[in-house]
C-alpha cells in the first residue's frame, strides 16, 4: 500500500517543481531578513536555538524531498517494467535464463518460435536438451563454459542446437553470468538467434563466389592460352614470312644463276655454229674443234637440266636408284680423268689401288656424287693445288674424304652449305659459276643410299667433304633376297 506522500503529495509536488523551489527559497530569505533579526533583539541569548531549529528542519526537509525525488526517478515505473517485460517476452530472439546448474528458468516467445517447445515443456529442463546428441555436444559445451568462466560473458558464439523436431540449427549465442554481491554464480542469461538460413546463404554466396572465381580463373587461363597460341601463331607466321622472303630471294638468285648458266653455253654453241657457217672452207680439224665446243656446252646444259630434275625428284621423294654391287675405285678414276682435262692448276691424289669391298648403290649416281664434290673442289681452289682423296673401309660402310686447298668455308656458313641454292658468293661476275644445287643434290643422293655426308673446313685453308656408302655384303646379310632382287632403301622408286 502506498504512503500518503507517495500517493498524493509527491505527485502534486512533481507538477509545480519550480514553485516548490521558489517557496523554499522565499521562506529562507524571509527568516534571514525578518524573523532572525527580530528574535535576536528579543531573545539574544536564545537566537542560536532558533537558527538551529530553522535551518535543521528546513535543510532536512529539503534533503528528504530531494532524495525522495531522486529515488523515484531511478525507480522503474510499472509501465516501464511492463514494457521491458513485453520486449523480452515477445522478442524474435530466444531469451532464456538458467540457474547455476544450467536448468532452464525462463523461456520467451522467440525461444518457442526457434526451438518449437512451449514454455511449459522446457521450464525446469536441463539446457543440454537443446543440444545435439551426446557424441557431438561435448566440445560445444566445453567451449561455451570456458568463455563464460574466463570472461563472465560470451558474445556471438556459434553452436549447433536441435529443435523439437530434432532438426539441427545453427544459433548465435550471447550470454553473461548472473551473480550476487559475493560473486557467486546464480545463473546465466542467454540470448540466441537462429543464423542457419543466414549461414546457408553465406555458404551459398561463398560457393557462388568460388564458382565465379574458378570461372574467372578458367577464363583467364583460356585467355592466357589463347594469347600464347596467338603469339605462337604470330611467330610461326613471322617465320613463314621470313622463309618466304628467303625463298623469294633464293628464287631470284636461282633465276639469275640459271639464266647465266643457260646463257653461257648457249652463247658458246651459237658462236661455234656461226663460225662454222661463216667459214668457207671447213677443215676436219676446225670442225672437230668447234663440235667439241658444242659438245662440252651441250653437256653443261644437260648437267644443269639434270640437276634441276634431280632437285624436284629429291623434294618429291621419287629419286630412282638402280642398286647393285659396285666397285667405287674405277668410278673414282673415271671422274678424276674427266676433271683433270679441265684444269691446268690442280692435280688429284687418289688412294692406292688396294682391293676395296663393294658398296651397294647406283653406279651412275655414285659417279655423280664424285663429280659434284671434285668439281666443287676445283671451283673453290682458285690458286690450284693438290686435291687429296681418301677411302676407308669400315665395318658396315665405306667412308670417302675429299680434301681441297681452297678458300674454305666461314664457320657461320657451314650449317647451310648443303641447303638448296646456297652459294658462298652469289655475284654473277665472279669467275667460278654454279647454280647452288650441287651440294644439295649430292646430299640427297648420299642419303638416298642410306649414307651420311658432312664437311670440315677452315677459312683460308681448305675444306674436307666426307660421305659414307653402305657395304654390299652387309646389305646382303641383313636381307634374305630372292635371286636378282634388290633390298628397298630410302628414295628408291619401283
Amino acid at each position: 500500500m502506498k504512503s500518503w506522500y507517495e500517493g498524493r503529495l509527491l505527485p502534486q509536488l512533481k507538477r509545480p517543481r519550480w514553485l516548490v523551489a521558489l517557496a523554499v527559497l522565499g521562506v529562507a530569505l524571509s527568516y534571514r531578513l525578518l524573523i532572525q533579526e527580530y528574535i535576536a533583539r528579543q531573545w539574544p541569548r536564545s537566537s542560536w536555538v532558533a537558527d538551529v531549529l530553522f535551518y535543521g528542519v528546513l535543510g532536512g526537509l529539503i534533503a528528504w524531498l530531494s532524495l525522495t525525488w531522486v529515488v523515484r526517478r531511478l525507480e522503474v515505473t510499472p509501465a516501464e517494467a511492463e514494457h521491458l517485460a513485453s520486449l523480452v517476452t515477445n522478442s524474435a530472439d530466444a531469451i532464456i535464463s538458467l540457474d547455476e546448474t544450467s536448468v532452464i528458468k525462463t523461456w520467451n516467445r522467440g525461444a518457442q518460435l526457434i526451438f518449437g517447445y512451449s514454455r511449459r515443456e522446457v521450464i525446469g529442463q536441463p539446457f543440454k536438451r537443446l543440444l545435439p546428441p551426446h557424441s557431438t555436444r561435448g566440445p560445444e559445451l566445453a567451449g561455451l563454459n570456458q568463455q563464460l568462466e574466463e570472461h563472465g560473458y560470451v558474445r556471438q558464439y556459434e553452436m549447433e542446437m536441435v529443435t523439437q523436431e530434432r532438426e539441427r540449427i545453427l544459433v548465435q549465442l550471447t550470454g553473461n553470468v548472473l551473480s550476487d554481491g559475493t560473486r557467486a554464480v546464480r545463473g546465466y542469461s542467454l540470448v540466441m538467434r537462429d543464423v542457419t538460413a543466414a549461414k546457408e546463404a553465406d555458404e551459398q554466396l561463398r560457393a557462388l563466389y568460388g564458382q565465379l572465381d574458378q570461372k574467372m580463373r578458367e577464363r583467364t587461363r583460356k585467355l592466357e592460352l589463347a594469347r600464347h597460341e596467338l603469339e605462337e601463331r604470330n611467330a610461326e607466321l613471322h617465320q613463314a614470312y621470313e622463309e618466304l622472303k628467303e625463298l623469294d630471294r633464293l628464287k631470284s638468285d636461282f633465276v639469275s644463276m640459271v639464266s647465266h648458266e643457260l646463257r653461257s653455253p648457249l652463247t658458246n654453241i651459237s658462236g661455234a655454229v656461226e663460225l662454222m657457217l661463216e667459214e668457207e672452207e671447213l677443215s676436219d680439224e676446225y670442225v672437230r674443234r668447234m663440235l667439241g665446243v658444242v659438245g662440252k656446252q651441250s653437256e653443261r646444259l644437260i648437267r644443269l637440266v639434270r640437276g634441276v630434275l634431280d632437285v624436284s625428284r629429291i623434294d618429291a621423294g621419287r629419286l630412282f636408284l638402280d642398286r647393285r654391287d659396285v666397285d667405287i675405285f674405277p668410278i673414282l678414276l673415271r671422274v678424276v680423268d674427266t676433271l683433270e682435262a679441265t684444269t691446268d692448276f690442280h692435280w688429284f691424289e687418289p688412294p692406292a689401288p688396294d682391293e676395296l669391298p663393294l658398296v651397294w648403290g647406283d653406279e651412275d649416281r655414285i659417279e655423280q656424287i664424285f663429280f659434284n664434290l671434285l668439281d666443287n673442289a676445283i671451283k673453290f681452289s682458285p690458286s690450284g693445288g693438290p686435291i687429296r682423296i681418301q677411302v676407308e673401309a669400315r665395318e658396315e660402310e665405306i667412308m670417302v674424304s675429299l680434301t681441297d686447298p681452297g678458300v674454305g668455308i666461314p664457320a657461320a656458313r657451314l650449317h647451310g652449305i648443303f641447303q638448296k641454292f646456297h652459294r658462298l658468293d652469289s655475284d654473277d661476275s665472279r669467275e667460278t659459276y654454279g647454280h647452288g644445287l650441287g651440294l644439295y643434290i649430292t646430299k640427297g643422293l648420299v642419303e638416298a643410299h642410306a649414307g651420311k655426308i658432312w664437311v670440315e673446313s677452315v677459312e683460308g685453308e681448305g675444306s674436307t667433304f666426307s660421305f659414307t656408302l653402305p657395304l654390299a655384303c652387309k646389305i646382303s646379310d641383313a636381307h634374305e633376297l630372292a635371286p636378282g632382287a634388290s633390298p628397298p632403301t630410302l628414295g628408291e622408286e619401283r
